[in-house]
């Protein structure tokens, strides 16, 4: 196992997990994990509040954060809090949520605490992890600026740091006139068997798009769906690649932020917002219990969750995500969340319980 190290912008290396280890067995030695530091009064650091110790954290001199992004969003992130706080450098794992939480959940099992910071783009292993009691508690004071709803509950285990949004995006040169879809159910439209994308099950995403589908539609709706023969992909890189270059007709399961960053490179593609509304997805950031770098990791927490932090994530087109803090401003696109009408479901437990349901019946449809 290897962990992508960034010393700078531009600059990545592997870490070897045996160090890693090491590492880990001293600082719990110490006695330093973020339960047994205690709680701290805020301060405030550049433009935000922590409740980290920033001197600890620097002393600490590392984060290691695992992440579903592509590696170029992660290093845009990472290289943004490395700016603010170069004494602490920084290391990655990156894949999709579902492979992300089996390999967390792996070491966990295995004694080993490799991570710090831990960003999933389903809420399903999120809750998961803080009802195996894997998450830290810790209540930053940043999350006074996001509703309760796009927190944890209690409040401190993980914390909404933003959403992703997805529609149907098409290929303009492949489909036209009475053919371009208009809503949800004309990603049915039998002209794009064999020609339209998604995702596969290890998304967060392509659940959240599942799910409420499910629930607008009915279950025949992804039975149907599966006699369009979709091609699945991991990422919302490929899922673009591929539509822009005619290789697909439809992507089902388009976001809005892959979407963006394709089109203004001159992808000959557009982007449909259904009127019953765009499927969106949580993206979540929690510290895992026995973190190595206790300190770095509250700090980071609280730096990605100010508005400092918020406009990487909102203003990197690589990331775009839409912030839900109170005072977020706009987008790099110029649009809030505010703006979409986005379908998030209303019943997180349930939602939660139809996941082997979903991976089960999803990757029957993508032929797997």
């Amino acid at each position: 196992m290897s962990i992508a190290k960034r010393g700078g912008v531009g600059q990545s290396f592997l870490l070897r997990a045996g160090a890693m280890l090491a590492v880990t067995v001293a600082v719990l030695a110490v006695g330093m994990s973020g339960a047994q530091a205690g709680t701290r009064a805020p301060v405030k650091v550049l433009d935000f509040i922590t409740g980290a110790d920033v001197a600890k954290a620097e002393q600490e001199g590392e984060l290691i954060y695992y992440g579903h992004d592509s590696e170029s969003g992660i290093g845009t992130l990472l290289d943004a809090f490395k700016k603010d706080f170069p004494k602490i450098k920084t290391g990655y794992v990156r894949l999709q949520t579902g492979a992300l939480y089996a390999k967390l959940t792996s070491e966990r099992s295995a004694g080993r605490f490799m991570v710090d910071v831990v960003q999933l783009s389903d809420i399903a292993p999120a809750m998961d992890l803080q009802q195996k009691g894997g998450y830290e508690l810790y209540v930053s004071p940043e999350a006074a600026a996001i509703k309760p709803d796009y927190q944890s509950k209690p409040a401190g285990y993980f914390t909404w740091a933003g959403t992703t949004f997805a529609g149907i995006a098409y290929n303009k040169d492949r489909v036209k006139g009475d053919q371009i879809p208009k809503v949800w159910k004309d990603i049915l439209n039998p002209a794009f068997a064999g020609n339209i994308s998604a995702k596969f099950s290890s998304s967060g995403s392509q659940h959240a798009n599942w799910y409420m589908l499910r629930k607008l539609y009915g279950n025949d709706f992804w039975k149907d769906f599966a006699k369009q023969k979709p091609r699945g992909f991991d990422s919302r890189a490929q899922l673009f690649d591929r539509l822009s270059k005619g290789d697909d007709a439809v992507c089902s399961m388009a976001e809005y932020a892959g979407y963006v960053l394709v089109k203004e490179k001159g992808a000959n593609i557009e982007m449909i917002e259904p009127p019953d509304g765009l499927t969106a997805t949580p993206i979540l950031l929690g510290i895992p219990t026995k973190a190595p770098h206790p300190e770095a990791a509250k700090l980071f927490i609280d730096w990605a969750l100010s508005q400092r932090g918020q406009a990487v994530y909102q203003g990197a087109k690589i990331l775009l995500y839409a912030s839900l803090r109170s005072d977020a401003p706009p987008m790099a696109t110029g649009k809030r969340a505010s703006d979409f009408k986005l379908l998030f479901p209303s019943d997180w437990a349930d939602f939660v319980a139809t996941h082997g349901t979903f991976v089960k019946e999803w990757n029957t449809i993508m032929g797997l």
